[in-house]
């Protein structure tokens, strides 16, 4: 993150100043497998409203710095690394938003620099407890009690060595897997353990989800081929548990004080239950919880219309 450069033209990141200087800007944080390419529906639209925008490639992507050391890949230092992005452009608070691992970068944004956020808006993945020790083992038997099958077995892929090569090996392949036509393929081609590397190894290719064009496919690969095993590092330091010394040091009370929207496709087979519940539990300000029509993960594409005016509702809703 320490090279900040946008992969989407300059003019989009960083708007004219609008006429109405009291409208703040707005931080978008992506998540895996994407870059700051994910925002290309709102951007345009946040924009119109009159906010400036500010959309980095995380940390391993895109055309940002891609260090091997899964240490860099902290969550302490990459926030503190997107508060240094604020004050050379010299914005003080922000609305933050964050979608799948964008959402743990955002978790601890809100942990330790809650006064830079105006507020946050967490995308299908909720807040992410701080100083929690990670055992995958233990959450593929969780999830396979309650769910039925195991929801989370594909992190152990993506933390083991080689993957990354995999991933661009069959890239295609996974592409149409991650952003299928078909969300409820992921309960038996990618959640079990194993399941995403039978379905790479044997080269399957699904239907192109609807919601992604032919162009944005081929933009998407050109952005992330090759560049698949820096990504992963988020996932090896999840497993790998880096995080929980640093947090527990901290001494952080999981509580979100600003206020906070959460936006969720519509419930399906993949979604835990108590989602709701827990966010309620760490949120001491207000929070909205907001459901689109879709039952995908990525909802800022699928339900682009929905989400850009739920966000659009949110943050208006504040200035009034």
């Amino acid at each position: 993150m320490s090279s900040y450069v946008p992969r989407i033209p300059l003019s989009h990141l960083h708007p004219p100043p609008p006429e109405n200087q009291s409208k703040p800007t707005i931080l978008l944080l992506h998540g895996f497998p994407s870059t700051s390419y994910d925002w290309r529906h709102q951007i345009p639209y946040l924009s119109s409203l009159g906010y400036g925008i500010i959309a980095p490639d995380l940390l391993g992507y895109g055309a940002t710095s891609k260090p091997c050391d899964i240490t860099a890949y902290k969550t302490k230092s990459m926030a503190a690394e997107i508060i240094s992005i604020l004050d050379a452009e010299g914005v003080d608070k922000v609305h933050a938003v964050g979608h799948d691992t964008g959402c743990t970068l955002l978790s601890r944004l809100a942990d330790y620099f809650p006064e830079r956020l105006l507020s946050c808006v967490f995308l299908d993945v909720p807040y992410m407890s701080p100083a929690v020790k990670f055992d995958l083992d233990t959450v593929n038997n969780v999830t396979r009690n309650i769910l039925g099958f195991e929801r989370f077995g594909y992190v152990g892929f993506f933390a083991r060595e080689g993957s990354g090569e995999l991933l661009d090996r069959f890239a295609d392949s996974f592409f149409t897997l991650f952003y299928p036509h078909n969300p409820s393929l992921w309960t038996s081609h990618l959640c079990p353990t194993g399941a995403i590397e039978e379905w790479l190894l044997s080269d399957h290719r699904a239907p192109l989800a609807p919601y992604i064009t032919e162009e944005e496919f081929k933009t998407h690969q050109k952005l992330l081929v090759g560049h698949h095993a820096s990504a992963l590092n988020w996932y090896r330091a999840l497993v790998s548990n880096i995080n929980v010394e640093d947090e527990e040091q901290a001494r952080i009370t999981p509580s979100l004080s600003m206020p906070v929207l959460l936006v969720c496709p519509r419930k399906s087979s993949l979604e835990m239950p108590g989602l709701e519940e827990g966010m309620r539990a760490v949120c001491a300000g207000d929070l909205v919880v907001r459901r689109v029509s879709t039952t995908g993960h990525w909802v800022q594409l699928e339900a682009r219309e929905e989400v850009n005016r739920m966000l659009g509702e949110f943050f208006e809703g504040m200035r009034t």
